[in-house]
């Protein structure tokens, strides 16, 4: 998974083959044809090779990809391998399919139990996903992490379930959390038209997924009673005419306002144009999205779920329970009290500071010095 699809797991693996290309590092890069159109720049020491197309079943995908990579990468000309989606190395790393003799890393961006347990889902494919899909990722995510040297996990919740859930050893499973490139995402990036000059403006950036939680961000949005105050969703999904009923239902979707796909170049600007930022999933494996609008200089409210807990450190944002009541008062505090949001976006630049792709760049080359002398 890579760009120009978007998501997570796609720009961890951008952007960190591209800081590793900037530090003087060869990168090859295996991986599927992109679902979507669009060009992107890759530092002149890293290549991009799409072994396969992408099919709608993202799980098959994920073991047809194994089997390819395996077939047609010659992986004893590298010095390490990294599988940046934990899934898509599963047969690539299991011994008797002629695995090269070389360090092997995994990523793991979350748990498919972690995923399972949190699901709640409302349509066939949610059922499917749940019953289906995810037991299926258990077991590849259980062998990709037996045979791995080493292990990444991006957040502590993430590390906690590898070790206690999955009994992967805890000396192999390290915690390194995800980065943002702040020269991208940084306070000065707007303005973006969406947003209301004249009211405070919530944002939600993300798939319209079932655990999400964008259902409860708009019930929170209407309990909470402001005319002066309106939410920005951004993104696409099958929970969309739902999500959209719901408003309606409500009596908010004239302050609701749905802004569909957002172009990556233009999300900087709708973060850093935004007053608060707003998730309440179920589960997360990490919440990039938090990190990208704190660099942003807009602080978040987000739900004490999963990976969350990993880059939102209670300065930079409120943690909250996924209770209404307990969701007003946090949004409302940061509307009543300027000093208060103030604090926080100070908090949210430095927390993303800490976090930028060139300091979590190095670690993860530790990682790799740390495997290779441990072969």
């Amino acid at each position: 998974m890579f760009p120009p699809d978007v998501g997570g797991a796609e720009t961890y693996a951008y952007e960190l083959s591209n800081t590793l290309g900037r530090a003087g590092h060869n990168v090859d890069v295996f991986t599927m044809e992109a679902a979507t159109d669009g060009e992107i720049d890759v530092h002149e020491n890293v290549s991009v090779t799409r072994l396969m197309k992408r099919r709608r079943l993202v799980t098959v995908d994920t073991v047809l990809f194994s089997i390819v990579a395996r077939r047609k990468i010659d992986f004893d000309a590298y010095d390490v391998v990294h599988g940046t989606l934990m899934p898509a190395s599963t047969v690539a790393f299991t011994p008797g399919f002629g695995m090269a003799d070389v360090p092997l890393v995994v990523t793991s961006h979350g748990t498919s139990v972690g995923e399972m347990r949190s699901s709640d889902p409302h349509t066939y494919e949610d059922y499917l996903m749940k019953y289906v899909f995810h037991p299926m990722n258990i077991v590849l995510d259980s062998i990709a992490g037996r045979f791995a040297d080493r292990i990444i996990a991006i957040s502590d919740h993430t590390q906690e379930q590898l070790v206690d859930t999955y009994r992967f050893d805890s000396d192999r499973v390290s915690m390194i959390p995800h980065g943002v490139d702040n020269e991208r995402f940084h306070p000065d990036a707007g303005p973006h038209p969406a947003p209301d000059s004249e009211k405070f403006t919530l944002l939600y950036v993300g798939r319209l997924g079932p655990r999400k939680g964008v259902d409860l961000a708009i019930e929170s949005f209407a309990a909470l009673d402001r005319p002066d105050v309106e939410l920005l969703i951004a993104g696409t999904g099958r929970h969309e005419d739902r999500l959209r009923n719901l408003a309606s239902e409500l009596g908010v979707s004239n302050r609701v306002r749905f802004l569909g796909f957002v172009p990556d170049d233009e999300l900087p600007a709708l973060y850093a144009s935004s007053d608060l930022f707003v998730l309440l999933s179920s589960y997360e494996g990490y919440g990039l999205v938090l990190l990208e609008s704190m660099a942003c200089g807009t602080p978040v409210v987000a739900s004490r779920a999963g990976g969350i807990t990993t880059v939102v450190d209670g300065k930079s944002g409120a943690l909250v329970s996924r209770e209404i009541g307990d969701i007003i008062d946090s949004i409302d505090s940061f509307i009543e009290d300027n000093d208060h949001h103030l604090e926080a976006t100070s908090a949210a630049q430095t927390r993303a500071t800490e976090l930028d792709w060139n300091e979590v760049a190095d670690r993860v080359i530790d990682e790799y010095v740390h495997t290779e002398v441990g072969q």
